[in-house]
């Protein structure tokens, strides 16, 4: 499905691709409910914080209840009757327990700190409530031996009993939902973190990216004053040509600083989409002609040959761009290839234009010694910073035409030398 395209203006528009050009308002209400959000974890991460120091706690109090089988345990029958050792008389006091024995006639036949208020004989229906909840508010707990049964009770309003039921399937549906919410709970912290760790180094990027552009910006006029004055020295007749060549080799040297300086404020911007792009219609053949015609008369004789394949249909082909970075990406291919380009040997640069589908194609290749393996993978992204300084100047490349929303390859040839093919979508006026 082809994309929706926008009208807009001929000559001089402006795509402005920063990322800070949103809707005050909406960047507002996001910044709310972010704060929102994590208010809400905060709180929960100080709740469950607390009841794990709750549960700490629990654990060191942790209550003590002797029931019904260590009793039993306890107690020996004798001539006379049953008599209970002294470690558990003495455990049953310090916590306030008591107990009794009943036989098969629910009659008391033994007991141990049994309160005045409980009786001495019961029912079966007697037996039966207090097994599940109390003994006239005494928490009881019950132990059948033999055909008779011990209650162990403990001090009122000191345990709370309750019978409760769940249904297995509620039980189950429970279990899985609470899986589910850990796990939409787990991804919720992630996309939170994703956010703040995004958003934190956007900030970061955006002072990096002005901390550039101030330092260029101050940079710039004593540098220009080096090269005015560079350049006076270097026309001046009242020095010798020894002291006029150094004052070139410090313009030279100066307009190379300058280069440097624009690349890192150029790759810096546009790294980050913070360059606006002023796209108008641009002949390509044109601007390729125009910049090979440049570094035809610059260059010594014999150093450097171009031969720029027009022909066919290439005059005609029009893309919409950024006619001055279009202009410095090829100006960085060329500075790539007189520097990297065999020493004593002619430079052959070829420079085909054509048309490919939708695309318009330029292919910028020499017969030099090629990339190295390490430029090619710093192109393509692996070890970026290891070779990043043999890679600025094609890098800036790359993001110029990446930005425009092209293609771009780098590669070498079989016969040798280096290539980079640059595709633009066609530009087609509407009728």
């Amino acid at each position: 499905m082809p994309a929706a395209r926008m009208d807009t203006p001929e000559k001089g528009m402006v795509i402005d691709m920063r990322i800070r050009n949103k809707r005050s308002g909406v960047r507002t209400i996001m910044y709310y409910a972010a704060v929102f959000m994590w208010t809400i974890m905060l709180t929960l991460i100080i709740n469950l914080i607390l009841l794990f120091m709750l549960l700490l706690r629990y654990r060191q109090y942790n209550p003590e209840y002797i029931h019904g089988g260590m009793v039993m345990e306890a107690l020996t029958p004798t001539a006379t009757g049953y008599e209970l050792s002294i470690e558990m008389q003495e455990r049953l006091t310090g916590l306030h327990q008591w107990a009794m024995l009943l036989d098969g006639n629910g009659e008391v036949i033994w007991s141990y700190r049994k309160p005045a208020e409980i009786k001495d004989s019961y029912s079966r229906s007697d037996i039966a409530n207090m097994s599940r909840w109390y003994l006239q508010d005494y928490p009881v707990y019950l132990r059948v031996w033999d055909d008779k049964i011990m209650v162990v009770g403990c001090p009122k309003d000191s345990v709370w009993k309750y019978n409760i039921e769940f249904p297995l399937a509620w039980i189950r549906y429970i279990l899985k939902t609470g899986i589910w919410l850990a796990m939409f709970d787990f991804l919720g912290i992630l996309a939170l973190m994703a956010f703040f760790l995004r958003r934190g180094a956007k900030d970061r990027e955006q002072a990096r990216i002005e901390w550039i552009a101030g330092i260029s910006h101050d940079i710039r006029t004593p540098l220009s004053m080096v090269l005015g004055y560079a350049d006076m020295l270097e026309r001046s007749e009242e020095f010798a040509e020894e002291e006029r060549r150094e004052a070139a080799a410090i313009r030279h040297q100066s307009i190379v600083m300058k280069e440097l300086i624009e690349d890192l404020n150029l790759t810096s911007r546009l790294e980050y989409s913070m360059q606006p792009l002023r796209v108008e219609r641009v002949r390509p053949a044109v601007v390729v002609r125009e910049v090979a015609a440049a570094f035809l008369s610059d260059a010594k004789e014999r150093e450097l040959e171009i031969e720029a394949d027009l022909s066919g249909d290439a005059e005609e082909l029009w893309i919409r761009a950024d006619e001055k970075l279009l202009i410095r990406a090829l100006r960085n291919l060329f500075h790539n290839s007189l520097q990297h380009g065999r020493q004593g040997e002619t430079l052959l640069i070829r420079l085909p234009i054509w048309r490919e589908r939708k695309w318009c194609c330029i292919s910028f290749a020499d017969n030099g010694t090629g990339y190295s393996a390490e430029v090619l993978r710093g192109l393509q992204g692996g070890r970026r910073k290891r070779a990043e300084q043999k890679i600025r100047g094609l890098g800036i490349v790359q993001k110029i035409v990446l930005a425009h929303g092209g293609r771009i390859c780098f590669r070498n040839n079989a016969e040798g030398g280096c290539a980079c093919e640059m595709r633009f979508r066609e530009y087609c006026a509407k009728k």
